[in-house]
């Protein structure tokens, strides 16, 4: 979808302005003038790397990720003006449809589209591309109220308000095939589970991946066979919330791009078939206070604090809300059953693999942390870290009782002891549009706008059988199957 060409008064300040508006103008000017100066800095220096051109993404509320090109001698007048994309790319669907129910199904409206010049990096080196985050901000100036990133933002600074501070890594599940024109899932890689066969097989696949993401700048901790066939892993080093959503996103470019070069269908996808375990996307978080751990070192259970009881009892209270953000399709609640290691019971436990939230101790130099195992790609980052943080913010204003640690398999507990988390998007979603916790975080606008992107969803799949449904998306984020 063509952007607004840039063209009316953007650039400079209006002849017409009040003179109670010169203050703030000269100091926009000001400011404008700053942007332009540290990119113009910036463009130079990427130049001289061999960097000749620039993808501005953002990731809307279905979950993929959208983006304008622009040449790199084009920054600082893009890092100061943006480029134009319309409102209407959060009403498109998983398949990349617009509904015509949503409430941003409209052609009018215009946003700018502008980089976040301090996460600005190469992309592909190779090919002369850079990438950066982009926040998308109304003609006037201001952060778009829907934006996602910008959403995400204003969580991490409140945080860090309350003497706060957050650690966020993702891990990155996903799986190659070879195209077949019937539409049929065949494993590009065979091997067993963790299997060294497939290490060996995929090996010049992983080497090349590993390269992509140096080259990329994405520290990373772990890349490996996972359980599926065909299924790989890839763990990012953590960082802050936000910049662990702009490496999240980064990272699954380079991993498309790689696929891609070998000729692989590259999935994300939550289950590309019925029979095979799914793709995560598992968030791992630990939070300090004031420098203090607050998940480790502390006398509660597996060296728990109070506060970090107190954190992780408001994410339990919270978990079915934030379910539409962390698992974003219909075909996420299929792989969200018992005995697939998807986590489905609203439940923590101490390195428990089967709990929604599975509380890793301190070992091996890494302090203690938190993994949100029920999540999955479908998620947008900056959405669910967001929503994340303004739990964990709750969980400490308001302290709750937490339960017992759940040991076994909470399948063979009780209903009581194990309660499921939400089983359909629809379930999810209602419990999402009635948080009180999430309306005043994200916002009436946002938290409308979201529901009715999995209400869409929901109606999309609800015509559809579950082979079809899985084989919809199964290659996603590129559709494959019936829209």
């Amino acid at each position: 979808m063509a952007g607004a060409a840039e063209s009316g008064n953007d650039f400079g300040v209006s002849a017409c302005l009040a003179v109670t508006d010169l203050p703030r103008a000269i100091a926009s000017h000001d400011a404008d003038d700053s942007v332009h100066a540290h990119a113009a800095t910036l463009m130079a220096e990427l130049l001289e790397r061999g960097l000749r051109r620039l993808a501005v993404t953002f990731v809307n509320h279905a979950g993929s990720v959208l983006v304008k090109g622009v040449p790199l001698e084009r920054l600082p007048q893009v890092a100061r003006h943006g480029v134009g994309f319309s409102p209407v790319a959060d009403a498109f669907g998983a398949t990349g449809l617009i509904d015509p129910q949503q409430s941003l199904a409209r052609p009018d409206g215009d946003l700018r589209l502008r980089p976040d010049l301090t996460a600005l990096g190469p992309l592909d080196p190779a090919s002369g591309w850079a990438w950066a985050p982009g926040v998308r901000h109304e003609r006037n100036g201001d952060v778009y109220s829907l934006d996602q990133r910008g959403f995400c933002a204003r969580q991490q600074t409140a945080l860090l308000a309350a003497g706060l501070s957050a650690q966020v890594g993702f891990e990155i599940e996903w799986m190659v095939g070879l195209p077949e024109p019937d539409g049929e899932w065949i494993p590009a890689v065979v091997g067993g589970p963790y299997s060294a066969d497939r290490l060996v097989q995929g090996l010049d696949y992983l080497t090349a991946v590993a390269e992509a993401l140096d080259a990329a700048e994405l520290p990373w901790l772990q890349l490996h066979p996972e359980y599926g066939a065909g299924q790989f892993e890839l763990s990012l080093a953590a960082a802050e919330p936000l910049r662990a959503a702009d490496r999240l996103v980064a990272a699954r470019l380079v991993i498309q791009q790689v696929s891609r070069r070998f000729g692989w269908i590259c999935s994300f996808a939550p289950l590309v078939t019925a029979e095979l375990v799914g793709n995560g996307g598992h968030l791992h978080l630990s939070v300090a206070e004031h420098g203090v751990a607050l998940l480790g070192g502390g006398a509660g259970p597996a060296g728990l604090t109070p506060k970090g009881e107190a954190l992780l009892a408001g994410l339990l209270e919270h978990l079915p809300a934030l379910m539409p953000l962390a698992c974003a399709l219909a075909v996420s609640y299929r792989r969200l059953a018992p005995g697939r290691w998807a986590a489905p019971f609203r439940v923590w436990g101490v390195e428990n693999r089967e709990a929604a939230l599975r509380l890793v101790p301190a070992a091996g130099g890494e302090s203690a942390h938190l993994e949100l195992k029920v999540a999955d790609l479908s998620a947008n980052p900056y959405l669910l870290v967001g929503a994340v943080l303004a739990a964990v913010q709750e969980g400490l204003r308001c302290p709750r009782c937490l339960p017992p640690p759940l040991t076994g398999d909470p399948a063979t507990a009780s209903p009581a002891e194990a309660p499921r988390l939400p089983q359909t998007l629809t379930e999810a979603v209602l419990a999402f549009a009635a948080s009180p916790l999430l309306r005043e975080a994200m916002g009436e606008g946002l938290q409308r706008t979201v529901a009715e992107a999995r209400q869409a969803e929901v109606r999309r799949s609800d015509a559809l059988t579950d082979a079809d449904l899985i084989a919809s998306t199964r290659a996603w984020p590129f559709a494959t199957g019936p829209a």
